[in-house]
């Protein structure tokens, strides 16, 4: 009997030592973003933590049209990029798991090149190459967007592939023997299976989207400033809580999304597959 407790104490040990770094790490992690959230409520105009009072009056100040036109500009510019993105990545995806040609090693490449390159490097030379070529006038929310798809697109791609490739390599060749034409297998058969990952590709590109200000240093305008952009360029006066506040609801956007798709589409069905399936 002493002999199994013995045995049984490294176990426990070791559950308790994991927990203490589960805890720091989430501490880390969350730490920042309460501090943040408890100074937008500060009394004074300092930004002070323990708040020093209790006052709405610095999101009434976030919640101004000074601060909700970049904001509602970066949801657009967001919501365009995910969607191009996702519009793009379906093609891409399908050639690069289904098909094997000539230069698809390229391709491959040139689609996820972009993960491998700083967003800063892309933003300074996709604003070279829109001066060459004479689309000066672009600066803003064309070159925005398509900056931010050149981006995303990666995203996009690799969980569509993900996606694919996860399915039976004949369901489609099974499908097509009932008599059903091309269109139909892929729009009543694979694109319903791999719905989950096309949804997560979409998210992760308006969340990268709407969080990027490295791109976006090089390629906003006046008039066409996404709201990361407009709080770098607010933090020269200083971290205000009127900042403090804008910034939670840049975090709170990101995350009331992904809490709603996750409860509509079952968007963790395709993040932990795998764990599911062992």
């Amino acid at each position: 009997m002493s002999g199994a407790v013995r045995r049984g104490e490294p176990a426990s040990r070791a559950w308790i030592a994991l927990r203490v770094v589960v805890v720091a790490v989430y501490a880390f992690m969350l730490g920042p973003i309460l501090i943040t959230a408890a100074v937008s409520f500060n009394a004074s105009n300092r930004s002070l933590f323990p708040p020093r009072g209790f006052s709405l009056q610095w999101w009434g100040r976030a919640l101004s049209w000074e601060w909700i036109d970049p904001l509602l500009f970066s949801l657009k510019l967001g919501l365009a990029a995910g969607a191009c993105s996702t519009l793009l990545a379906l093609p891409l995806a399908f050639a690069l798991v289904r098909h094997d040609f000539r230069g698809r090693t390229a391709l491959l490449a040139l689609t996820l090149g972009p993960l491998l390159l700083p967003a800063l490097v892309t933003g300074a030379g996709l604003l070279q190459l829109f001066q060459y070529v004479g689309l000066r006038d672009s600066i803003g929310l064309p070159a925005l967007l398509c900056g931010h798809v050149v981006i995303c697109l990666p995203f996009a791609v690799r969980t569509t592939a993900i996606s694919l490739q996860s399915l039976p390599p004949n369901l489609e060749h099974a499908a097509a023997s009932l008599g059903a034409p091309p269109w139909r297998v892929q729009a009543h058969v694979i694109l319903p299976l791999i719905k989950n990952g096309i949804v997560a590709g979409a998210v992760f590109a308006f969340i990268h989207s709407f969080t990027d200000v490295n791109l976006s240093l090089f390629l906003a305008r006046p008039g066409e400033t996404p709201i990361n952009v407009k709080i770098l360029g607010f933090l020269e006066f200083g971290f205000a809580p009127t900042l403090a506040a804008v910034s939670v609801l840049t975090i709170a956007i990101p995350l009331a999304l992904v809490i709603a798709l996750q409860r509509a589409t079952g968007l963790g069905d395709f993040l932990y597959a795998e764990r599911r399936r062992d």
